[in-house]
């Protein structure tokens, strides 16, 4: 089953058009959990189609991806497959034919699961490909009541042949979009009531190992994914003191404000006065005693995130700053495009214990520049800003 033996003669040579019926072949090793030859049947081979397809205002059609059920796999009784495919199927003979795919060469590779969870290889093919091992991922994530929230902790992933080693995620997924989202690292992450407020979601773990396999002429780019069934987590979410304030920007509102209504859709933070805006102005509905502000789905240009406070909208008070917001070069995969959060930052930022009661909250950003001094930064997307605290008058 080696590729060498799967390649015709002509690609191996330097590559020549292939008829619309000639084969291409995916192989690959599936295994269970603890290594062994997987023994659970078939695997699915998906592929993704537009859903609410509509124009795009070029001629052509825009929609949401779903990945659907295509194919069955089937492994040998040593967790070996070869599946045939076609260069028409794959686009390969590089011809036109009408299909509904959104990508002729986007693939998923799934083990059957029946509790929630979800093992897949995601993968673009056009010529033969060995695909790396797929192996199901036992994570056993247990969330432990910790300080008034929940640390979770799982097993790690297994290292198989020549996978990378995974990435881990936390994603508090909401129906709108992310709730939460934590790069895990070798950490266990602690989450709090605030971070679910009263959202509709579900918690799970994420595992990706993301690689490359490079042959002659060919070269597959996947991303190998275990993720968990939904966590239950031992507590309920908090409204945040800032749900259905206003919102504006230095040269107008918003009415009404995108960012306080708990939905989670992604705001595109501008008017035609501020196409990049320096700060963004939420207006309580009354006086908050500030202790935390978090900010969802943050995308814009700046290293530090700053939350200031004001009685009056004339003086600004600093309440507490971000850490330094590092580039999100490690992402959890995510195929739908109203969720995928490559570019989006997460933060909590803790205020200074002694935050003064304020109507107004402004955050705005900086970069920190190579030679130690700041610049003002610019906002160009969130999805929700939450301020959390007490009241304002004793």
């Amino acid at each position: 089953m080696r590729l060498s033996r799967l390649l015709p003669l002509c690609l191996a040579l330097g590559g020549c058009a292939l008829e619309p019926d000639d084969p291409i072949y995916l192989s690959g090793t599936v295994l269970e959990a603890d290594g062994t030859p997987w023994r659970g049947g078939p695997l699915t081979l998906m592929r993704p189609r537009n859903t609410d397809p509509q124009p795009d205002g070029y001629g052509g059609v825009t929609g949401t991806p779903r990945y659907e059920p295509w194919a069955e796999v089937v492994p040998d009784a040593e967790g070996l497959f070869l599946h045939r495919l076609t260069a028409r199927e794959v686009g390969a003979d590089g011809l036109e034919h009408p299909h509904p795919w959104t990508d002729v060469t986007a693939f998923q590779l799934h083990l059957p699961r029946t509790d929630g969870g979800r093992d897949f290889l995601s993968f673009q093919v056009d010529l033969d490909a060995d695909l790396p091992p797929l192996r199901a991922w036992n994570g056993q994530v247990h969330a432990v009541e910790e300080r008034g929230g929940a640390r979770l902790t799982w097993d790690a992933v297994v290292p198989t042949a020549d996978l990378p080693e995974p990435e881990y995620f936390v994603r508090v997924q909401g129906e709108a979009g992310l709730a939460w989202q934590v790069h895990a690292g070798s950490a266990e992450p602690w989450l709090g009531p605030w971070m679910l407020e009263d959202f509709d979601v579900q918690t799970r773990v994420q595992a990706v190992s993301k690689g490359t396999r490079v042959w002659f002429k060919n070269t597959l780019f996947y991303s190998a994914v275990g993720e968990s069934p939904p966590v239950p987590l031992p507590f309920t979410g908090q409204v945040p003191a800032s749900r259905g304030a206003g919102c504006a920007l230095a040269s107008g509102s918003f009415e009404p404000c995108p960012l306080t209504d708990g939905k989670l859709e992604r705001f595109r933070v501008s008017n035609e006065q501020e196409a990049l805006p320096k700060a963004v102005y939420l207006v309580l509905k009354e006086p908050v005693r500030p202790q935390r502000v978090l900010v969802r789905g943050l995308t814009g240009f700046g290293d530090v995130l700053h939350v200031e406070g004001s009685v009056d909208g004339e003086t600004w008070v600093p309440m507490g700053d971000s850490p330094i917001i590092l580039e999100l070069n490690k992402v959890p995969y995510e195929e739908d495009v109203a969720v995928r959060s490559g570019d989006e930052q997460y933060l909590d930022v803790p205020l200074r214990a002694d935050a003064p009661a304020v109507g107004r909250i402004r955050l705005r950003m900086t970069n920190v520049l190579s030679d130690g001094t700041a610049a003002e930064g610019q906002f160009s997307s969130l999805r929700e800003v939450s301020v959390f605290g007490g009241p304002g008058i004793d």
